[in-house]
Protein backbone atom coordinates (compact mmCIF):
# COMPACT_ATOMS: atom_id res chain seq x y z
CA UNK A 1 0.00 0.00 0.00
CA UNK A 2 1.64 3.47 -1.28
CA UNK A 3 2.09 5.53 1.78
CA UNK A 4 -0.80 8.49 1.32
CA UNK A 5 2.21 11.60 1.37
CA UNK A 6 3.41 9.53 -1.83
CA UNK A 7 -0.01 9.37 -3.72
CA UNK A 8 -0.15 12.53 -5.24
CA UNK A 9 3.01 11.28 -7.37
CA UNK A 10 -0.07 9.26 -9.39
CA UNK A 11 -2.38 11.35 -9.23
CA UNK A 12 -0.26 14.26 -11.24
CA UNK A 13 0.72 11.67 -13.57
CA UNK A 14 -2.86 10.54 -14.17
CA UNK A 15 -4.35 14.29 -15.23
CA UNK A 16 -0.61 14.57 -17.14
CA UNK A 17 -1.87 11.59 -19.19
CA UNK A 18 -5.21 12.80 -19.55
CA UNK A 19 -4.66 16.61 -20.17
CA UNK A 20 -1.15 16.85 -21.60
CA UNK A 21 1.07 20.02 -19.95
CA UNK A 22 -1.23 20.05 -16.81
CA UNK A 23 1.54 19.48 -14.34
CA UNK A 24 4.18 22.37 -14.69
CA UNK A 25 7.56 21.71 -15.46
CA UNK A 26 8.77 22.82 -12.36
CA UNK A 27 7.14 19.86 -10.56
CA UNK A 28 8.70 16.63 -12.66
CA UNK A 29 11.68 17.43 -10.02
CA UNK A 30 10.39 16.64 -6.73
CA UNK A 31 8.09 13.91 -7.69
CA UNK A 32 11.24 11.73 -8.85
CA UNK A 33 13.16 12.76 -5.49
CA UNK A 34 10.09 11.29 -4.10
CA UNK A 35 10.45 8.32 -5.86
CA UNK A 36 13.84 7.99 -5.16
CA UNK A 37 12.74 8.20 -1.56
CA UNK A 38 10.10 5.23 -1.72
CA UNK A 39 12.99 2.92 -3.11
CA UNK A 40 15.21 4.16 -0.40
CA UNK A 41 12.43 3.25 2.14
CA UNK A 42 12.05 -0.54 0.39
CA UNK A 43 8.71 0.64 -1.39
CA UNK A 44 10.23 -1.43 -4.62
CA UNK A 45 7.08 -3.67 -5.12
CA UNK A 46 4.81 -0.84 -4.02
CA UNK A 47 5.90 1.02 -6.08
CA UNK A 48 5.93 -1.47 -8.92
CA UNK A 49 2.45 -2.26 -8.03
CA UNK A 50 0.98 1.77 -8.88
CA UNK A 51 2.90 2.14 -11.99
CA UNK A 52 1.38 -0.70 -13.66
CA UNK A 53 -1.64 1.04 -14.94
CA UNK A 54 1.48 3.36 -16.76
CA UNK A 55 3.26 0.83 -18.23
CA UNK A 56 1.16 -0.29 -21.14
CA UNK A 57 1.46 3.31 -22.59
CA UNK A 58 5.22 3.58 -22.07
CA UNK A 59 6.47 0.61 -23.56
CA UNK A 60 3.62 1.77 -26.68
CA UNK A 61 4.67 5.04 -26.25
CA UNK A 62 0.97 5.77 -27.00
CA UNK A 63 0.47 8.90 -24.91
CA UNK A 64 0.67 12.28 -25.92
CA UNK A 65 2.45 13.84 -23.32
CA UNK A 66 6.20 13.45 -23.26
CA UNK A 67 6.72 14.44 -20.13
CA UNK A 68 4.69 11.84 -18.58
CA UNK A 69 6.23 9.45 -21.15
CA UNK A 70 9.59 10.93 -19.84
CA UNK A 71 8.47 10.23 -15.97
CA UNK A 72 7.50 6.67 -16.45
CA UNK A 73 10.65 5.98 -17.76
CA UNK A 74 12.49 7.13 -15.18
CA UNK A 75 10.25 5.29 -12.82
CA UNK A 76 10.61 2.30 -15.27
CA UNK A 77 14.70 2.44 -15.09
CA UNK A 78 14.37 1.20 -11.67
CA UNK A 79 11.76 -0.90 -11.69
CA UNK A 80 13.39 -4.15 -10.94
CA UNK A 81 10.09 -6.01 -11.37
CA UNK A 82 9.27 -4.51 -15.03
CA UNK A 83 10.95 -7.53 -17.06
CA UNK A 84 8.97 -9.90 -15.11
CA UNK A 85 5.73 -7.95 -15.51
CA UNK A 86 5.98 -7.57 -19.48
CA UNK A 87 6.57 -11.38 -19.63
CA UNK A 88 3.11 -12.83 -21.35
CA UNK A 89 1.63 -9.57 -21.97
CA UNK A 90 4.15 -7.87 -24.71
CA UNK A 91 5.14 -9.39 -28.26
CA UNK A 92 8.80 -7.92 -28.86
CA UNK A 93 8.47 -8.21 -32.36
CA UNK A 94 5.28 -6.26 -32.27
CA UNK A 95 6.85 -3.57 -30.05
CA UNK A 96 10.10 -3.40 -32.28
CA UNK A 97 7.24 -2.67 -35.11
CA UNK A 98 6.07 -0.13 -33.07
CA UNK A 99 9.07 1.49 -32.38
CA UNK A 100 10.10 1.80 -35.88
CA UNK A 101 6.94 3.75 -36.46
CA UNK A 102 8.50 5.85 -33.85
CA UNK A 103 12.22 5.82 -35.46
CA UNK A 104 13.80 6.03 -32.12
CA UNK A 105 16.34 3.11 -32.43
CA UNK A 106 18.41 4.44 -29.10
CA UNK A 107 15.05 4.65 -26.55
CA UNK A 108 14.46 1.18 -28.21
CA UNK A 109 17.74 -0.32 -27.50
CA UNK A 110 17.28 1.07 -24.04
CA UNK A 111 14.00 -0.30 -23.87
CA UNK A 112 15.01 -3.78 -24.51
CA UNK A 113 17.98 -3.79 -22.34
CA UNK A 114 15.78 -2.93 -19.45
CA UNK A 115 13.33 -5.57 -20.27
CA UNK A 116 16.04 -8.16 -20.50
CA UNK A 117 17.86 -7.51 -17.14
CA UNK A 118 14.50 -7.20 -15.17
CA UNK A 119 13.51 -10.57 -15.72
CA UNK A 120 11.74 -10.70 -19.28
CA UNK A 121 11.15 -14.17 -21.00
CA UNK A 122 9.34 -15.63 -24.15
CA UNK A 123 10.25 -18.53 -26.43
CA UNK A 124 13.09 -17.50 -27.52
CA UNK A 125 14.15 -19.88 -30.25
CA UNK A 126 10.74 -19.63 -31.82
CA UNK A 127 11.96 -15.60 -31.71
CA UNK A 128 15.00 -16.58 -33.49
CA UNK A 129 13.02 -18.72 -35.96
CA UNK A 130 10.83 -15.53 -36.99
CA UNK A 131 14.07 -13.14 -36.69
CA UNK A 132 16.09 -15.38 -39.51
CA UNK A 133 13.02 -14.91 -41.50
CA UNK A 134 12.33 -11.50 -40.99
CA UNK A 135 16.20 -11.18 -42.06
CA UNK A 136 16.09 -12.97 -44.76
CA UNK A 137 12.84 -11.68 -46.35
CA UNK A 138 14.94 -7.68 -46.38
CA UNK A 139 16.67 -9.14 -49.27
CA UNK A 140 13.76 -9.16 -51.56
CA UNK A 141 11.55 -6.48 -49.18
CA UNK A 142 14.55 -4.41 -48.86
CA UNK A 143 15.55 -2.50 -45.09
CA UNK A 144 12.89 0.03 -45.22
CA UNK A 145 9.25 0.48 -44.88
CA UNK A 146 8.42 3.87 -46.67
CA UNK A 147 10.74 6.31 -45.09
CA UNK A 148 11.39 4.03 -42.16
CA UNK A 149 14.05 2.20 -41.33
CA UNK A 150 13.32 -1.08 -40.27
CA UNK A 151 16.26 -3.06 -40.57
CA UNK A 152 18.59 -1.32 -38.00
CA UNK A 153 15.30 -2.55 -35.45
CA UNK A 154 15.05 -5.67 -36.70
CA UNK A 155 19.02 -6.28 -36.83
CA UNK A 156 18.66 -4.87 -33.13
CA UNK A 157 16.15 -7.33 -31.40
CA UNK A 158 17.65 -10.29 -33.15
CA UNK A 159 21.16 -9.48 -31.55
CA UNK A 160 19.09 -9.46 -27.97
CA UNK A 161 17.37 -12.77 -29.01
CA UNK A 162 21.12 -14.24 -29.27
CA UNK A 163 22.34 -12.79 -26.67
CA UNK A 164 18.98 -13.83 -24.38
CA UNK A 165 19.40 -17.29 -25.43
CA UNK A 166 22.79 -17.49 -24.83
CA UNK A 167 23.85 -19.27 -21.37
CA UNK A 168 26.13 -15.93 -20.38
CA UNK A 169 25.60 -14.42 -16.78
CA UNK A 170 22.89 -11.90 -17.55
CA UNK A 171 25.34 -9.25 -17.18
CA UNK A 172 27.00 -10.19 -19.07
CA UNK A 173 24.22 -10.48 -21.89
CA UNK A 174 23.60 -6.61 -20.82
CA UNK A 175 27.30 -5.58 -21.57
CA UNK A 176 27.21 -7.38 -24.80
CA UNK A 177 23.88 -5.41 -25.68
CA UNK A 178 25.30 -2.25 -24.87
CA UNK A 179 28.66 -3.15 -26.72
CA UNK A 180 26.15 -3.88 -29.45
CA UNK A 181 24.30 -0.53 -29.64
CA UNK A 182 27.89 1.26 -29.03
CA UNK A 183 29.36 -0.74 -32.27
CA UNK A 184 26.97 -0.26 -34.25
CA UNK A 185 28.59 1.63 -36.77
CA UNK A 186 30.88 -1.28 -37.91
CA UNK A 187 28.17 -3.74 -37.18
CA UNK A 188 26.14 -3.03 -39.96
CA UNK A 189 28.59 -3.98 -42.13
CA UNK A 190 28.66 -7.29 -40.57
CA UNK A 191 24.79 -7.55 -40.23
CA UNK A 192 24.76 -6.30 -44.13
CA UNK A 193 27.37 -8.67 -45.74
CA UNK A 194 26.15 -12.39 -43.90
CA UNK A 195 22.58 -11.13 -44.67
CA UNK A 196 23.65 -10.26 -47.67
CA UNK A 197 21.28 -7.14 -47.71
CA UNK A 198 22.86 -3.64 -47.41
CA UNK A 199 21.38 -2.07 -43.75
CA UNK A 200 21.55 1.22 -42.57
CA UNK A 201 23.73 2.53 -45.82
CA UNK A 202 22.48 4.15 -49.01
CA UNK A 203 24.57 2.73 -51.39
CA UNK A 204 24.09 0.21 -54.45
CA UNK A 205 26.37 -2.95 -54.20
CA UNK A 206 28.89 -4.34 -51.87
CA UNK A 207 31.68 -2.83 -53.40
CA UNK A 208 30.56 0.43 -52.12
CA UNK A 209 30.14 -1.01 -48.85
CA UNK A 210 33.68 -2.53 -48.70
CA UNK A 211 35.41 0.24 -49.81
CA UNK A 212 33.50 2.70 -47.70
CA UNK A 213 34.63 0.20 -44.17
CA UNK A 214 38.35 0.53 -46.02
CA UNK A 215 38.10 4.12 -46.05
CA UNK A 216 36.93 4.20 -42.27
CA UNK A 217 40.35 4.33 -40.07
CA UNK A 218 38.73 3.94 -36.55
CA UNK A 219 37.31 0.76 -37.90
CA UNK A 220 40.33 -0.88 -38.98
CA UNK A 221 40.91 -3.31 -35.73
CA UNK A 222 37.93 -5.21 -36.58
CA UNK A 223 38.51 -5.29 -40.95
CA UNK A 224 39.00 -9.33 -39.95
CA UNK A 225 35.93 -9.60 -38.45
CA UNK A 226 34.41 -8.68 -41.30
CA UNK A 227 36.63 -9.81 -44.20
CA UNK A 228 36.00 -13.69 -43.46
CA UNK A 229 32.02 -13.49 -44.22
CA UNK A 230 32.72 -11.40 -47.00
CA UNK A 231 35.28 -14.14 -48.68
CA UNK A 232 32.50 -16.51 -47.75
CA UNK A 233 29.73 -14.62 -49.91
CA UNK A 234 32.04 -13.32 -52.59
CA UNK A 235 29.94 -14.92 -55.45
CA UNK A 236 26.32 -15.04 -53.62
CA UNK A 237 27.13 -10.99 -53.46
CA UNK A 238 27.99 -11.04 -57.01
CA UNK A 239 25.21 -12.73 -58.09
CA UNK A 240 23.07 -10.23 -56.61
CA UNK A 241 24.26 -7.41 -58.40
CA UNK A 242 27.72 -6.67 -57.43
CA UNK A 243 30.01 -6.45 -60.35
CA UNK A 244 32.63 -9.07 -59.66
CA UNK A 245 35.85 -7.20 -61.25
CA UNK A 246 34.89 -4.58 -58.63
CA UNK A 247 33.89 -6.28 -55.41
CA UNK A 248 37.69 -8.24 -56.49
CA UNK A 249 39.34 -4.84 -56.65
CA UNK A 250 37.72 -3.61 -52.99
CA UNK A 251 37.94 -6.79 -51.10
CA UNK A 252 42.17 -6.62 -52.40
CA UNK A 253 42.02 -3.03 -51.02
CA UNK A 254 40.71 -4.10 -48.22
CA UNK A 255 43.57 -7.41 -47.70
CA UNK A 256 46.24 -4.71 -48.01
CA UNK A 257 44.97 -2.90 -45.20
CA UNK A 258 44.14 -5.63 -43.10
CA UNK A 259 48.16 -6.32 -43.32
CA UNK A 260 48.94 -2.90 -41.86
CA UNK A 261 46.73 -2.74 -39.04
CA UNK A 262 46.62 -4.88 -35.87
CA UNK A 263 43.37 -6.57 -35.20
CA UNK A 264 41.22 -6.12 -32.17
CA UNK A 265 39.56 -8.89 -30.40
CA UNK A 266 37.50 -6.74 -28.54
CA UNK A 267 33.99 -7.26 -31.03
CA UNK A 268 34.95 -11.61 -31.57
CA UNK A 269 32.54 -12.84 -28.64
CA UNK A 270 30.07 -10.57 -29.30
CA UNK A 271 30.17 -11.58 -33.62
CA UNK A 272 30.39 -15.16 -32.02
CA UNK A 273 27.01 -14.74 -29.97
CA UNK A 274 25.20 -12.61 -33.04
CA UNK A 275 26.41 -15.45 -35.50
CA UNK A 276 27.01 -18.19 -33.50
CA UNK A 277 26.62 -21.09 -36.71
CA UNK A 278 28.90 -20.22 -39.05
CA UNK A 279 30.52 -17.13 -37.58
CA UNK A 280 33.23 -19.47 -36.56
CA UNK A 281 33.87 -22.13 -39.17
CA UNK A 282 34.29 -18.78 -41.44
CA UNK A 283 36.91 -17.35 -39.35
CA UNK A 284 38.79 -20.73 -38.82
CA UNK A 285 38.79 -21.23 -42.75
CA UNK A 286 39.89 -17.39 -43.87
CA UNK A 287 42.44 -16.36 -41.56
CA UNK A 288 45.23 -14.79 -43.34
CA UNK A 289 47.64 -14.24 -41.09
CA UNK A 290 47.97 -17.53 -39.67
CA UNK A 291 48.17 -19.57 -43.71
CA UNK A 292 50.82 -17.00 -43.97
CA UNK A 293 52.52 -18.41 -41.60
CA UNK A 294 52.13 -22.43 -42.29
CA UNK A 295 53.43 -21.78 -45.51
CA UNK A 296 56.78 -21.22 -44.69
CA UNK A 297 56.43 -23.90 -41.93
CA UNK A 298 54.97 -26.68 -44.80
CA UNK A 299 58.01 -25.66 -47.36
CA UNK A 300 60.68 -26.23 -44.89
CA UNK A 301 59.19 -29.26 -43.97
CA UNK A 302 58.53 -30.86 -47.38
CA UNK A 303 62.12 -30.06 -47.76
CA UNK A 304 63.51 -31.86 -44.92
CA UNK A 305 61.11 -34.97 -46.25
CA UNK A 306 62.50 -34.91 -49.73
CA UNK A 307 65.53 -37.00 -48.79
CA UNK A 308 64.13 -40.49 -48.02
CA UNK A 309 61.50 -42.65 -47.93
CA UNK A 310 63.32 -44.20 -44.50
CA UNK A 311 62.93 -40.93 -42.80
CA UNK A 312 59.17 -41.02 -43.89
CA UNK A 313 57.90 -41.78 -40.55
CA UNK A 314 59.57 -39.12 -37.97
CA UNK A 315 59.23 -36.33 -40.44
CA UNK A 316 55.80 -37.38 -40.53
CA UNK A 317 55.32 -37.51 -37.33
CA UNK A 318 56.54 -33.46 -37.29
CA UNK A 319 54.37 -32.24 -39.51
CA UNK A 320 51.72 -33.76 -38.01
CA UNK A 321 52.28 -31.91 -34.89
CA UNK A 322 52.72 -28.86 -36.84
CA UNK A 323 49.80 -29.41 -38.92
CA UNK A 324 47.36 -29.92 -35.39
CA UNK A 325 49.11 -26.76 -34.38
CA UNK A 326 48.20 -25.29 -37.40
CA UNK A 327 44.54 -26.29 -37.25
CA UNK A 328 43.64 -25.69 -33.75
CA UNK A 329 44.97 -22.20 -34.75
CA UNK A 330 42.21 -21.83 -37.21
CA UNK A 331 43.80 -22.87 -40.45
CA UNK A 332 41.14 -23.89 -42.49
CA UNK A 333 40.68 -27.31 -42.93
CA UNK A 334 40.95 -27.43 -46.67
CA UNK A 335 44.13 -25.80 -46.83
CA UNK A 336 45.35 -28.57 -44.31
CA UNK A 337 43.89 -31.05 -47.01
CA UNK A 338 45.36 -29.33 -49.89
CA UNK A 339 49.45 -29.50 -48.33
CA UNK A 340 48.34 -33.50 -47.65
CA UNK A 341 47.33 -33.87 -51.39
CA UNK A 342 50.88 -32.29 -52.60
CA UNK A 343 52.65 -35.64 -51.14
CA UNK A 344 52.34 -38.89 -52.60
CA UNK A 345 49.88 -40.96 -50.96
CA UNK A 346 52.57 -43.02 -49.08
CA UNK A 347 53.23 -39.50 -47.13
CA UNK A 348 50.37 -38.88 -46.99
CA UNK A 349 48.53 -41.31 -45.41
CA UNK A 350 51.22 -41.80 -42.75
CA UNK A 351 51.16 -38.02 -42.33
CA UNK A 352 47.05 -38.01 -42.49
CA UNK A 353 47.02 -41.00 -39.41
CA UNK A 354 49.52 -39.35 -37.10
CA UNK A 355 47.28 -36.33 -37.94
CA UNK A 356 43.99 -37.65 -37.55
CA UNK A 357 45.13 -39.21 -33.93
CA UNK A 358 45.98 -35.87 -32.85
CA UNK A 359 42.78 -34.44 -33.71
CA UNK A 360 40.09 -37.01 -32.62
CA UNK A 361 38.39 -34.15 -30.63
CA UNK A 362 38.49 -31.35 -32.83
CA UNK A 363 35.49 -31.36 -34.19
CA UNK A 364 36.71 -29.22 -37.27
CA UNK A 365 38.72 -31.42 -38.46
CA UNK A 366 36.85 -34.42 -37.70
CA UNK A 367 33.79 -33.37 -39.62
CA UNK A 368 36.21 -33.70 -43.13
CA UNK A 369 38.62 -36.00 -42.13
CA UNK A 370 36.74 -38.86 -43.88
CA UNK A 371 36.46 -36.83 -47.04
CA UNK A 372 40.40 -35.90 -46.88
CA UNK A 373 40.99 -39.65 -46.35
CA UNK A 374 39.37 -40.89 -49.51
CA UNK A 375 41.17 -38.31 -51.59
CA UNK A 376 44.25 -39.72 -50.43
CA UNK A 377 43.02 -43.21 -50.94
CA UNK A 378 41.79 -42.42 -54.24
CA UNK A 379 45.36 -40.57 -55.10
CA UNK A 380 46.91 -44.30 -54.20
CA UNK A 381 45.12 -46.12 -56.07
CA UNK A 382 46.09 -43.71 -59.27
CA UNK A 383 49.60 -43.97 -58.09
CA UNK A 384 49.41 -47.94 -58.00
CA UNK A 385 47.87 -47.98 -61.31
CA UNK A 386 50.72 -45.27 -62.56
CA UNK A 387 53.04 -48.02 -61.38
CA UNK A 388 51.38 -51.25 -62.42
CA UNK A 389 51.93 -49.69 -66.43
CA UNK A 390 54.98 -48.67 -66.23
CA UNK A 391 56.41 -51.59 -64.70
CA UNK A 392 54.50 -53.98 -66.41
CA UNK A 393 56.38 -52.07 -70.08
CA UNK A 394 59.54 -52.88 -68.52
CA UNK A 395 59.08 -57.03 -66.91
CA UNK A 396 59.06 -55.63 -63.45
CA UNK A 397 56.91 -57.19 -60.70
CA UNK A 398 54.21 -55.11 -60.73
CA UNK A 399 53.63 -55.85 -56.92
CA UNK A 400 56.57 -53.52 -56.45
CA UNK A 401 54.69 -50.77 -55.23
CA UNK A 402 52.86 -52.77 -53.08
CA UNK A 403 55.75 -54.22 -51.88
CA UNK A 404 57.16 -50.43 -51.02
CA UNK A 405 54.17 -49.64 -48.88
CA UNK A 406 54.78 -52.99 -47.09
CA UNK A 407 58.04 -51.58 -46.19
CA UNK A 408 56.80 -48.78 -44.54
CA UNK A 409 54.31 -50.40 -42.37
CA UNK A 410 51.36 -49.41 -44.96
CA UNK A 411 48.95 -52.01 -45.56
CA UNK A 412 47.79 -50.81 -48.99
CA UNK A 413 44.14 -52.31 -48.31
CA UNK A 414 43.84 -50.86 -45.18
CA UNK A 415 40.85 -48.48 -44.63
CA UNK A 416 41.45 -45.65 -42.33
CA UNK A 417 38.62 -44.76 -39.60
CA UNK A 418 38.16 -41.00 -39.77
Amino acid sequence: MIPHKYQSIFMLLREEIQKPESVQWFEWKPMKEEVEKMLKQGLMQDLHTAMQEFYEGYLWKSMESYAAWSFIDFVAQRDDALGAWATGRIDLLALAERWIELGESKRFSALLTRLGETGYETDWEAMRTTLDEKLRRMEVEGTRNGMKETGYFFCLLHAFTMMMMSALPMAEKMALLKQFSDNWDFLRYMYSVMTRTIIGFGFANFAQLTNCLTNAKSLEPYYHLYHSPLKERFNELCDKGTKKDKLQKAFQKLEQHMEQVTPSDELNKLCEVLFPEDFREMLNRHRLKSYQELEGEIAHIKEEMNATVDALKGQAKELAERLRTAVEASVPVKEIENELLKFPSVGALQIFMQLNTLLVNNKAWMSQSGSIRDKILAKQQQEMLLNMNITAQSGANVNAFVQQQTNNSIDPTRQITS
